[in-house]
């Protein structure tokens, strides 16, 4: 399991809404720094100021319209960073639909611990491989 003290993730919260990312941010920041794009910030320029290869993972909200056009420009501005998709639904349409755009896993709120915990793990792991 990850521990706080040998872990050192980058990971941004692209596009989710406030109170979403906050909760997210908090489990996050128990293993790693975390960077909140909120969702009106310009999409490309916000890429453009975050360097792809320091980053382990990318969550992006994938909730309402645009989001799968979302998603995709994160894949394309940065395909080296595994993105997880957070939306609301947990439906097996909007999954697949996260899985077909790009996303390595999908993940909806109330975030589970161990989940998150197993996501960046993941992102760690890759990191040291």
């Amino acid at each position: 399991m990850l521990n706080n003290r040998d872990s050192n993730l980058r990971v941004v919260l692209f596009g989710l809404p406030r109170d979403i990312a906050e909760n997210l941010g908090q489990m996050v920041s128990k293993w790693g720094s975390i960077l909140y794009i909120p969702p009106l910030f310009p999409i490309l320029r916000s890429l453009g100021l975050i360097p792809g290869a320091t980053l382990d993972r990318i969550f992006v909200w994938t909730g309402e319209n645009p989001g799968m056009s979302l998603l995709e420009l994160v894949r394309s501005a940065a395909p080296q960073v595994p993105a997880v998709a957070v939306n609301f639904h947990a439906e097996n349409r909007e999954i697949l639909d996260a899985l077909d755009s790009g996303a390595v896993d999908y993940c909806t709120p109330p975030f589970d611990t161990t989940h998150i915990q197993c996501l960046l793990q993941a992102a760690n792991k890759a990191a040291c491989c």
